[in-house]
């Protein structure tokens, strides 16, 4: 066991520094992959201090969990609904309107306005010494606001800062809107961070399998990263200022006092940062992914040589590897946003189907790695059983989560969140091409694939040093071994005494995987 976990790691290592184009890839993921963690770690502390604020904010007025947010409409026309159900698809109408742009339902002090427009700025600027939140209660017990009093406030801002800000109940009542924006940003931050992790995996193993189809996938995963960046940075963190300034900030509305100060620059920031290394990310590994495609297609296989039909089953199997690695990912990842979501939201409170939906995470769960095992193996090995099993279960994976779509908890979900539905969308299609791939490897069982990495993993535990082949003009002459009979007489022998001849024995057909694909022979 350990001098074969030895003999691995060896092969890798030289795969690693076979030249210095694996060695800069190598280092070039592992350096982009500590740089890239080190800035979501920075976006996910930013996004976790504010979204703890406005949560404690929502919970001390004592807003029920079960109302969710839904907003509609666009700049300075803003309508925020609060809802106790999905606003769409019921009888009756769930939701009730808590802010409209340019209307006032609560008639706040105006001079209370417009002072803590001015100095609350001075009071949210620093929260690293923290903070208080006390409820404000009418005569019936009922909360009528909360009040919010920093513990310290910088000497800096002392002379102009305020004590303490009052936020009414119709405020509390708007700021359940960021505090959802802001748990959902939080819930991407994670996601990335182990994003990364898993990039820096499958790169490692492209070196360590000489595999193009990883590279390849290695390199769309960097494509996709950098354009939601790009996203962020362009629209959403952008309109999400807005929109927070308009319903939130802006003077003569429900709140009228500036919660977040600092939190859109710094995120603007540490945005701006991660699309500029994401993108000169992408262009150095382009530059390396296509420096590696070169030396991989020239030398398509390692230790043994192959014809051409094997190289291209061969990279049939790579193909089905990867695109099971990149699903493990993001089935994973789209499941555990889910999880989110039906646990940590207002649609816990909502949902009347929960328990069908955890039964479904579950499966999903116990079912995942089995999953990927039969189909890695089943390809490797050629065993129709486990490719049979693995088609199934991605059957049932395909079926279940298409029919939770009936569900209009997910569907509004689904909606509402794009990250979630831009996982949910990936799975489905790795899904679906990891089960083409699948048939048509099947379809090619029995032409030598099997025989092949046979071959190549019993020299690879003999430590065989890799040799590459270049079998290109035999493959062009259309066969590899002449069986003609010879033109003198097979040498024979008399077995004393029994009066039978015994023909010597004659050389046997060729291995399966160096056989002419197709071709017309008698074996």
């Amino acid at each position: 066991m350990l001098s074969s976990i030895s003999m691995k790691l060896k092969s890798t290592y030289t795969q690693i520094t076979l030249n210095r184009v694996t060695v800069a890839f190598f280092l070039f993921s592992l350096i982009h992959c500590f740089a890239q963690g080190v800035i979501q770690s920075f976006l996910f502390s930013v996004n976790s201090e504010f979204a703890t604020l406005v949560t404690r904010i929502v919970q001390t007025a004592e807003i029920p969990l079960t109302n969710i947010t839904y907003l509609e409409g666009s700049s300075n026309h803003w309508t925020l609904r609060m809802c106790n159900d999905i606003p769409h698809g019921q009888a009756k109408n769930p939701c009730m309107v808590v802010f409209q742009s340019g209307v006032d339902d609560v008639q706040p002090t105006p001079n209370l306005v417009e002072q803590d427009t001015v100095e609350s700025q001075s009071i949210f600027q620093d929260l690293s010494q923290g903070f208080a939140i006390t409820p404000n209660r009418n005569s019936l017990g009922n909360v009528t606001g909360v009040t919010f009093q920093p513990v310290a406030v910088p000497s800096a801002l002392q002379a102009t800062a305020a004590s303490s800000v009052f936020l009414n109940q119709q405020c509390t009542q708007i700021l359940a809107y960021p505090q959802q924006v802001l748990q959902n940003s939080v819930r991407e931050d994670i996601t990335f961070l182990f994003l990364q992790i898993w990039l820096l995996g499958v790169s490692t193993f492209a070196l360590a399998q000489s595999s193009v189809p990883h590279i390849l996938t290695a390199l769309g995963t960097r494509f996709l990263i950098t354009s939601w960046s790009a996203y962020i940075v362009i629209y959403r963190t952008n309109n999400q200022a807005s929109t927070f300034q308009q319903i939130v900030s802006a003077p003569g509305t429900p709140c009228g006092v500036e919660l977040f100060p600092t939190y859109f620059g710094l995120r603007q920031a540490y945005d701006i940062a991660d699309l500029v290394l994401s993108c000169s990310a992408l262009m150095l590994s382009g530059l390396l992914s296509w420096n590696l495609l070169k030396v991989y297609n020239a030398h398509s296989f390692k230790r043994v040589g192959a014809p051409a039909h094997v190289i291209r089953l061969y990279k049939y199997f790579m193909a089905v590897q990867a695109v099971l690695q990149l699903e493990v990912f993001v089935l994973v990842a789209g499941t555990s946003l889910w999880v989110a979501v039906l646990t940590g939201t207002g649609i816990s409170k909502i949902s009347a189907h929960t328990t069908i939906y955890k039964a479904l995470i579950i499966a999903t769960t116990v079912l995942v790695l089995p999953w990927i095992a039969l189909g890695w193996y089943g390809v490797r090995r050629e065993q129709k059983r486990m490719m049979i099993s693995f088609l199934a279960i991605a059957f049932f994976f395909v079926t279940c989560w298409g029919i939770m779509f009936y569900s209009i908890v997910y569907r509004w979900s689904f909606l509402q969140w794009p990250y979630l539905g831009c996982f949910t969308v990936a799975s489905f299609i790795l899904i679906i091409a990891s089960m083409i791939l699948g048939t048509i490897c099947w379809r090619n069982f029995d032409l030598g694939l099997a025989e092949y990495l046979n071959a190549e993993s019993a020299l690879a535990s003999l430590n065989f040093a890799p040799e590459v082949f270049d079998h290109s003009d035999v493959e062009k002459s259309g066969h590899y071994y002449a069986y003609d009979e010879p033109e003198f007489p097979m040498p024979t022998f008399q077995k004393g005494g029994e009066g039978f001849r015994i023909a010597a024995p004659v050389r046997g057909p060729p291995p399966v995987y160096d056989r002419p694909y197709n071709a017309n022979a008698p074996f």
